[in-house]
């Protein structure tokens, strides 16, 4: 997976590039051209392209991005300089000798809040990781004012101007508020700050050919692990082989955090999905989930057990209620293959921690709420989130995904990996249901770490491409759409 790399790290690694005989240059052709195409399939709908230049090497990251728009995807492009091009320097005034002599460059100084017109998306090239803090230049500030003044779009090449790539500090002036950072080479420890983590917006990393030089860097599960991650249909498959999802949940208070869970495996690719419920989820189900309803008063243990066979992962616990006895926890531990729980599991092991068994293979997937509960109930002290999920992994002896704004996934033997897609579209009702399907689906394929992380991604990234507040119905054909696009290009 990705690792974090701190800003001295990624230079010498630029440095590492170019002594083993790739040119300077071409490392920002590089970026620049990666940068181009994410661009373009994030915003194919643009009317122009507003491109706010410094003058040193994120300019020419920019001017790159600007020349492969205009001449390779015929695009409107604009170009706000805070120097004229024959001033720029080194790798920078290569990249704007080559610049079209059709694009039009403007001086920085004449622009005006009132130039940015609807249709505009606006490239943030000023500073990149040439900022390390103190006050912004006089004309770098305008711009990042002006930026963040307007509605429009705003892409951040590297890292949003004004930010220290390091420790996410905040320039005294501000710094550009991003709805898409593109980062080059590695992922930048301040873009998972509390600062950076806000000004960021999505985020994506461009490969650019740097070499490893530090495998101590936290790792960061981004959109290229995704693609590396992912999996193909074999041509001679068949709906067992593809993986078999059983779903244990609901109750008759709630019938359809199941069935969300359902469509999630489903949608997510898996090839057969068995529900079994407590609730009345055969009309909330698709017609393709296999439903089976638990009779009132009958025995749980007997009803479930015979799909156990039939099934290679198993999630349990979404929409269990107050209906669901305590001898589900240990029947629980009776599936032969990997374990999913969450929600209603969960809160059911806070309350009864004596029935935890350590299972060769299962991943929790709490929210702070239900994560807070665990690590009562199991003599955890309240601490920063990375730790609690580390320290829950290493107690329960599980995988542990612990939810929300960079989601922290963590192992028993101290992996840690953070999840660098998601926004505000996945804070609604059902969704931690979906998700587990999702993860599922991939878990059914691969080992459950990288599944959690896959699905994890998955799911962040269909918040991130709904644009607006979604419900978590939409959500398992938005990540259907989003493992398709997966497979074709890493843009995502």
């Amino acid at each position: 997976m990705s690792r974090m790399m701190p800003v001295d790290s990624v230079r010498k690694a630029e440095a590492g590039a170019v002594a083993a005989g790739t040119a300077e240059f071409d490392l920002m052709l590089s970026a620049g051209r990666q940068a181009a195409d994410i661009i373009q399939h994030h915003y194919p709908h643009a009317i122009r392209f507003l491109f706010f230049c410094g003058g040193g090497n994120n300019g020419g990251d920019a001017l790159i991005a600007a020349d492969i728009l205009y001449r390779r995807y015929h695009r409107e492009v604009m170009v706000y300089s805070v120097k004229e091009l024959n001033k720029f320097t080194g790798c920078a005034a290569l990249a704007a000798k080559q610049l079209p002599a059709e694009i039009c460059v403007i001086d920085s100084a004449t622009l005006r809040k009132e130039d940015i017109l609807p249709g505009d998306v606006i490239i943030d090239g000023l500073l990149g990781i040439g900022f390390k803090g103190g006050a912004l230049r006089p004309e770098v500030r305008a711009m990042v004012t002006i930026a963040n003044a307007v509605r429009n779009p705003v892409i951040s090449l590297d890292l949003p101007s004004g930010m220290n790539g390091d420790n996410g500090e905040v320039s005294s002036d501000g710094a550009v508020n991003a709805d898409l950072t593109i980062t080059f080479g590695a992922v930048k420890p301040g873009l998972f700050s509390m600062n950076g983590s806000a000004l960021r917006g999505r985020l994506r990393l461009a490969d650019i050919g740097l070499p490893a030089i530090d495998d101590t860097g936290d790792e960061v599960f981004t959109n290229l692990d995704a693609v590396e991650t992912l999996t193909h249909p074999a041509a001679d498959c068949h709906k067992n082989s593809r993986g078999r999802v059983l779903v244990w949940g609901g109750s008759e208070e709630y019938p359809g955090a199941p069935v969300l869970s359902a469509k999630g495996a489903l949608y997510a690719s898996a090839g057969i999905v068995r529900l079994v419920s407590c609730g009345e989820c055969r009309n909330l189900a698709p017609a393709a989930v296999i439903v089976k309803k638990i009779p009132n008063g009958s025995d749980v243990r007997s009803e479930v057990l015979p799909f156990f066979p039939l099934s290679d992962v198993l999630v349990a616990g979404c929409g269990w209620g107050n209906e669901t006895q305590r001898e589900a926890l240990n029947t629980v531990w009776e599936f032969p293959g990997k374990v999913i729980l969450d929600a209603d599991a969960l809160n059911m092991f806070s309350r009864f921690p004596e029935s935890w068994s350590k299972h060769k293979d299962v991943l929790i997937t709490p929210h702070p709420g239900e994560a807070a509960r665990l690590a009562a109930a199991f003599g955890i002290k309240n601490i920063d989130r990375r730790q609690l999920a580390g320290e829950l992994a290493a107690t329960l002896g599980c995988i542990v995904l612990l939810k929300g704004r960079d989601s922290v996934l963590a192992a028993p033997d101290g992996r840690n990996t953070l999840i660098s897609s998601g926004n505000h579209a996945l804070a609604t009702a059902g969704s931690g249901d979906v998700l587990t399907g999702i993860i599922a689906a991939q878990a059914a394929k691969m080992p459950l770490f990288e599944a959690a992380a896959l699905g994890a991604y998955i799911h962040g990234v269909a918040g991130e491409t709904a644009g607006r507040y979604i419900i978590a119905d939409e959500l398992p054909l938005l990540a259907a759409r989003v493992i398709s696009i997966l497979r074709d290009n890493s843009f995502l």
